[in-house]
């Protein structure tokens, strides 16, 4: 089969599974890593200190369609010298809305920031927590209402907390602030203890310095999680897939085998590791989330399109919804498939000697855009 191509995956993916072309995931965060003495609790009350911020601050109440992201601006400024300066530059310090105008009155300027976890069901956009060192008093809190070291408020439309080494911002289509602080405080009622799956993705993610994911579903949910991880020589680019059974796990692996040579692909039960590192001087940051206003509003999800795997087919592949409600597939004959489930895969079968221009495009109400665009030879 001959083929030409032209790839344009958005957003959530950045360059997509299919097309991961740098990633790793570094499998940390498991049983063997954990050390059997117990860690002091912090002053925010969080007894559980070998929780990483997104196993710690994620409730299992809120959207069953999580989006999340973070960055570790500590990691960042370690790492700073050998970055190229169009990656510090382009890191963003505060996260935007109404949680950074709280964090800016709290904060003595942006270097007391440490790092912004991010997570809700519209573009990571909703709930923020902010590590760091603040002042409560700059916020101006009445001093009436406090959960452990927190002091809690509201502003405009958004609930806060805030301790002197944390600001939570909740909006009101958020998860409710008692329930994140119960999550992040007593280590109750959290996401990665009651969706098996969910905890699936965050055991093979640790210390990552800038994370992106998405997650669907409860115990048995679907979803897919990319990193990188900053070290003094290698940038690691991670990316993970978790699906509902281990026949999701075939597809993943069928998809990356043939993408890079340098790319290690893994599979664990219903999990599918692949992983690749680049010189740190190398390292370019790309907003998979981008802060909001800041990219098109153009819906978007990450998909793959596998040309080898049959003969005379192609096999779609769909690995995340992003701002989609659905992906169609096409060509000069009109729609072939609709795949609506993250993890569905679907085969277009031709004829011999034919050929055909296939476009994926994903729907939002009535916007869509161009995924992929790819001509194929039988």
């Amino acid at each position: 089969m001959e083929r030409t191509h032209r790839r344009k995956l958005l957003a959530t993916t950045g360059t997509g599974l299919a097309a991961l072309g740098a990633g790793c995931l570094g499998g940390f965060g498991g049983e063997d890593d954990e050390s059997d003495d117990a860690e002091s609790p912090t002053e925010d009350g969080d007894s559980t200190g070998t929780a990483t911020p997104l196993e710690r601050w994620v409730p299992t109440s809120g959207s069953e369609e999580l989006l999340f992201h973070y960055r570790d601006l500590t990691a960042l400024e370690t790492h700073e010298d050998a970055l190229q300066p169009s990656v510090i530059e382009a890191v963003p310090t505060l996260p935007d809305g109404d949680s950074a105008a709280v964090v800016e009155d709290a904060a003595d300027g942006t270097d007391a920031i440490d790092s912004v976890l991010r997570f809700g069901s519209e573009g990571v956009v909703g709930n923020v927590v902010v590590s760091g060192s603040f002042d409560p008093d700059a916020l101006e809190t009445d001093g009436d209402s406090s959960v452990g070291a927190f002091e809690t408020f509201g502003r405009d439309d958004v609930s806060v907390a805030v301790s002197e080494e944390t600001i939570v911002v909740s909006p009101a289509d958020g998860a409710d602030l008692e329930a994140i602080l119960a999550a992040g405080i007593e280590g109750t009622d959290r996401r990665v203890d009651s969706h098996g799956n969910f905890a699936q993705l965050t055991d093979r993610l640790g210390d990552s310095t800038f994370l992106w994911g998405e997650y669907e579903g409860s115990d048995d949910g679907v979803g897919a999680a990319f990193s990188w991880e900053l070290g003094a020589e290698r940038a690691t680019y991670s990316g993970i897939a978790v699906y509902a059974d281990a026949d999701g796990t075939d597809e993943f692996e069928d998809a990356m085998a043939d993408r890079s040579a340098d790319l290690t692909v893994e599979t664990d039960g219903d999990v599918g590791v692949a992983t690749r590192t680049v010189p740190i001087e190398e390292y370019e940051y790309r907003d998979l989330f981008a802060e909001r206003g800041s990219q098109s509003t153009e819906p978007y999800a990450g998909v793959s399109l596998d040309t080898d795997r049959k003969p005379n087919a192609v096999v779609v592949i769909y690995h995340s919804s992003g701002t989609a409600d659905r992906v169609e597939v096409r060509d000069e004959s009109g729609v072939r498939v609709e795949l609506t489930e993250v993890g569905q895969a679907e085969t277009i079968e031709y004829e011999s000697g034919t050929s055909a221009t296939i476009t994926v495009v994903a729907v939002s109400g009535g916007e869509e855009s161009v995924l992929v665009t790819e001509t194929v030879s039988f």
